[in-house]
C-alpha cells in the first residue's frame, strides 16, 4: 500500500510540472514581469531537486518502468536550474553590494 501511494504521489507531482512551465511563461511572457534574481527562485530549486531525488529513489525500490529514468533526467534539469540561480546570486551580489563600493565618487 505505502508502494502504491508513493507512485501516486510521484505522479500527482509529475502531474503539476506542465502547470507550472504554464504559469512561469504566462508571467515571464504574457505579463512581461522582468526574470531578475530574488531569493525566491531558490524555493524552486529545492522542489526540483527533491522531486529528481524522490523519482530515482522510487524507481530503485519499485522498479516501476522509466520511473528511475525520469528522475535521473530531472537530476540534470535540478543541478541546470541550480547553477543558472546560484551564478545569478552572485552576479546579483556583485552588483548590488562590491560594485557600488568600487565605483569612484562622484565630483560635482
Amino acid at each position: 500500500m505505502v508502494a502504491g501511494l508513493a507512485v501516486v504521489f510521484w505522479a500527482f507531482a509529475t502531474w503539476l510540472i506542465p502547470g507550472l512551465i504554464a504559469a512561469g511563461w504566462w508571467r515571464h511572457a504574457h505579463c512581461r514581469v522582468p526574470l531578475v534574481y530574488e531569493a525566491t527562485l531558490w524555493s524552486m530549486v529545492f522542489p526540483l531537486g527533491m522531486y529528481a531525488v524522490a523519482g530515482i529513489y522510487l524507481g530503485r525500490a519499485d522498479h516501476p518502468p522509466i520511473v528511475e529514468g525520469v528522475g535521473r533526467a530531472a537530476l540534470w534539469v535540478a543541478l541546470a536550474a541550480w547553477t543558472i540561480v546560484f551564478v545569478t546570486m552572485c552576479w546579483h551580489v556583485v552588483r548590488t553590494v562590491l560594485a557600488p563600493w568600487a565605483a569612484p565618487p562622484v565630483r560635482p
